[in-house]
C-alpha cells in the first residue's frame, strides 16, 4: 500500500510539473518565460498596481528573483515601475497597454485550461477540495515555523 506521504507528495508534484510545462509552452508564444505568468497574472488583477515586496510574497519568489522578472518584463514593455518614493521595493507595479493585453490573454487562456483540467469536478466537490488543500496548506506552513524562517528554507 502506498504511504500517504508518497501519494500526497507524488500528485501534488506532477501537478506542480504539469502547471510549470505549461507555463512555459504558453508563454513561449509570446517570447517570454513560464516563471513570468504569475507576476503578469497578480498584476492584470490589481490595477493599484503592487509594489516588488508585495508581488514577491503572491509569486512565491524572493525580491531577488522578483527583481529580475520585473526588469525582463520592464525591458519588454510589459510594465512599469510607478517612482512615488525613494524606496524602490515600495513603488507600485502596472502593466503597459501591452502587458494589459498580454494579462487578458493570459487569463482567458488560463481560465480555459482551468476548465478542461477540472472536467468532471462539480462546483460543490472543487470549493470542498480547495478548503481541504488551504487546510493540508496552512498545516504544514505552521510545521515549517518550527524550522525556521517564513516557509522552512
Amino acid at each position: 500500500m502506498k504511504s500517504r506521504y508518497d501519494e500526497f507528495s507524488s500528485l501534488i508534484l506532477g501537478i506542480n510539473k504539469s502547471i510549470q510545462k505549461i507555463k512555459n509552452f504558453e508563454m513561449n508564444n509570446f517570447g517570454l518565460k513560464g516563471k513570468q505568468v504569475q507576476c503578469i497574472f497578480h498584476l492584470y488583477n490589481d490595477e493599484e498596481g503592487i509594489s516588488v515586496t508585495q508581488l514577491a510574497s503572491l509569486c512565491g519568489e524572493d525580491k531577488g528573483a522578483m527583481s529580475r522578472t520585473i526588469k525582463e518584463l520592464e525591458m519588454g514593455d510589459y510594465l512599469y515601475i510607478e517612482e512615488r518614493g525613494k524606496q524602490k521595493y515600495r513603488n507600485p507595479i502596472k502593466l503597459t497597454e501591452r502587458g494589459r493585453e498580454l494579462g487578458r490573454i493570459l487569463s482567458e487562456r488560463i481560465d480555459e485550461i482551468f476548465s478542461l483540467g477540472s472536467r468532471g469536478v462539480e462546483d460543490e466537490e472543487r470549493e470542498k477540495f480547495y478548503q481541504l488543500l488551504r487546510l493540508v496548506s496552512n498545516n504544514l506552513q505552521e510545521i515549517c515555523k518550527n524550522y525556521g524562517g517564513d516557509n522552512g528554507n
